[in-house]
């Protein structure tokens, strides 16, 4: 199949993943946008109306007190002139009767004119005095803070809007008190005017019945009207600070214990009122967050419609490119194939087009490829091969010479036959392969020659096993560096010559090791074959190793080639590897079972 690791691509996205993801976190996103807007606008609107409307309905509360108050106060100058006098003289029977008289009098002017005022005098000597049948409203004022204020004469004016019952009408009452002093400026008592005006009452009523903790603060701080009557005539902020904090005629969300409140005020000029109102955001918004939840469902539902049918959509687009990806990536790399062209989008189309050239085109280059490299690998090798044979066997044919002169025929007979075989390649296009036990074969040949012309007895010991004979090698892999033993380690040396041969395989590599008793290498001559760097010191005989690792790399490639080992006058140990060899078909399918698992012992002497 092609080269794709099955590994890697389960790490990678699809084209269809992205895509649906892409789609998916639009709507995502377009939702979370949507609730953002809609919750901070709707919430904020909300706020801003409820805050406006609050801040408009405590102005008409004042508007509409505007006159009243000014007409209580007009009377109270007027009851203050009439009564100083006779409030102020002495107490008798007499005083009283004619503070009676004169109450009744003045109740009887305000209804004839059209104001629905009650009087009420409170002296500090105990004394009452009402235009009221019901003594309720009197008894209530004394009962406040609101009424010990006048009484020790710590204000000379204040106000007072009372509410018992939201219920009920009759329970509310505004009030204007007016405090007393003698000659002597000392608080005597309170004159008391009461009005019942409905449309202020009935505001204050829809406020508190909507669950608002309403008040009002005179120009001094002081609470003269609060949903909580005991609260009433107490101070609470100077106007500097409830400015700075709050600003006069607007509304500032608040915390109060655990509520998140908005408070609302209005302030009236004349009066130096401010009006106050606040308000649970949660009762408030009540009805602004059904409808954001509304909306909020709408948009959620939407967008789940909107996934879904975008989900189709693309599954439906990428299925072609699925396909196709599966198609490429299930392909055989050694059977490369054209792909059926789906002509449903125009992209897809185009894909398989070109591809299917694409294909084409890979074709003729690894065709045309392989057989520039086999020609090249062939080319290269036959000049190796070539390296070898002429030294060898120009030597080898004096050596016969010599043995004719010396009418030693047996000896030169037998050479020649040695030689023949040693050198005979069937022609071949193919780099030939012989087995292991024939390439034995070869390097004992090669070995009984170069004994007869070096007249040495070199001595061959194959420890390889048996089972590992049949398994297939370059032939005359083994052969330069049997011949390297000859030339370097027993070139000083005569007798007492040995060479030990090993095989063996280590995971995908085949190693043979051959090792003489010869004498050795230097350190600094070893570091210099281990690098490749390096000239021959005799003639003839530089190629050897050079020539098999270049041959290995050539055949087998990876880590294959030549590795040495030596000390000096003691042993040359030589490895070749042959990297990747159980990967090659036409190796591997010539390996015994027996041999397959054979393992490579590097010995090192």
């Amino acid at each position: 199949m092609l080269n794709i690791k099955p590994g890697f691509r389960k790490k990678r996205k699809t084209m269809s993943q992205t895509i649906i993801a892409a789609s998916f976190l639009c709507i995502v996103v377009s939702v979370t946008i949507a609730v953002i807007a809609i919750t901070y606008f709707t919430f904020h609107l909300v706020l801003e109306e409820k805050g406006e409307s609050r801040v408009d309905v405590l102005q008409q509360i004042s508007d509409s007190n505007t006159i009243n108050r000014m007409n209580m106060v007009n009377v109270m100058n007027m009851v203050y002139d009439d009564f100083y006098s006779v409030l102020t003289a002495a107490v008798s029977d007499q005083t009283n009767t004619e503070i009676d008289h004169m109450l009744d009098s003045t109740d009887t002017l305000l209804e004839h004119i059209g104001m629905d005022f009650t009087i009420d005098i409170v002296m500090n000597d105990h004394r009452e005095f009402t235009t009221d049948e019901d003594k309720s409203n009197i008894e209530s004022l004394q009962s406040t803070y609101w009424y010990i204020r006048h009484y020790s004469g710590e204000t000379d004016t204040s106000w007072n809007l009372r509410f018992w019952d939201v219920n009920d009408i009759s329970t509310y009452g505004l009030s204007y008190g007016r405090t007393v002093y003698d000659l002597d400026g000392l608080p005597i008592g309170v004159i008391v005017i009461t009005t019942e005006h409905e449309a202020l009452f009935r505001t204050f009523q829809e406020l508190v019945r909507n669950g608002a903790r309403v008040y009002i603060l005179d120009q001094n701080g002081i609470i003269i009207c609060h949903t909580n009557a005991q609260r009433v005539g107490n101070w609470m902020t100077s106007m500097d600070a409830f400015e700075k904090e709050y600003g006069y005629n607007s509304y500032r969300i608040i915390q109060r214990g655990d509520e998140n409140v908005i408070l609302a005020n209005y302030h009236d000029i004349d009066s130096g009122w401010i009006f106050v109102e606040e308000q649970n955001i949660d009762s408030l918004l009540q009805e602004g967050i059904m409808v954001i939840w509304r909306c909020l469902t709408v948009v959620v539902l939407g967008c789940l419609l909107a996934g879904t049918l975008a989900y189709l959509r693309v599954r439906r687009v990428t299925r072609a490119l699925v396909e196709f990806t599966d198609q490429i990536s299930n392909m055989p790399a050694d059977r490369l194939s054209d792909l059926p062209l789906n002509e449903e989008y125009e992209e897809t189309f185009v894909l398989g087009s070109t591809f299917n050239g694409m294909i084409h085109r890979i074709r003729d280059l690894i065709e045309d490829i392989r057989i520039r490299e086999a020609e090249k690998q062939r080319t290269e090798y036959d000049f190796l091969q070539a390296q070898i044979n002429p030294h060898f066997l120009n030597n080898t044919l004096l050596a016969v010479k010599s043995l004719i002169a010396m009418g030693q025929a047996d000896r030169a007979s037998r050479m020649m036959n040695q030689l023949v075989e040693l050198l005979h390649i069937p022609s071949t296009p193919e780099i030939q392969f012989v087995t292991l036990e024939e390439e034995l074969h070869l390097v004992r040949n090669y070995i009984s020659i170069m004994n007869c012309r070096t007249e040495k007895d070199v001595d061959f010991f194959c420890e390889i096993a048996e089972k590992m004979f049949s398994i297939p090698v370059p032939r005359m892999i083994l052969q330069p560096i049997v011949g390297n033993s000859f030339f370097h380690g027993f070139a000083e040396r005569d007798e007492g010559c040995k060479i030990w041969m090993r095989a063996g395989f280590r995971g995908n590599a085949l190693y043979i090791e051959v090792i003489d008793n010869g004498e050795g290498i230097t350190e600094k001559r070893l570091a210099e074959v281990s690098s490749g760097n390096y000239r021959s010191d005799r003639l003839h005989h530089g190629i050897g190793l050079k020539n098999v690792q270049k041959r290995l790399r050539i055949i087998y490639g990876g880590n294959s080639g030549v590795r040495v080992k030596s000390e000096l006058g003691k042993f040359t140990s030589v490895t070749v590897t042959m990297d990747h060899y159980r990967e090659l078909k036409h190796v591997i399918k010539k390996i015994p079972d027996a041999v397959k698992e054979a393992e490579y012992e590097d010995n090192g002497s």
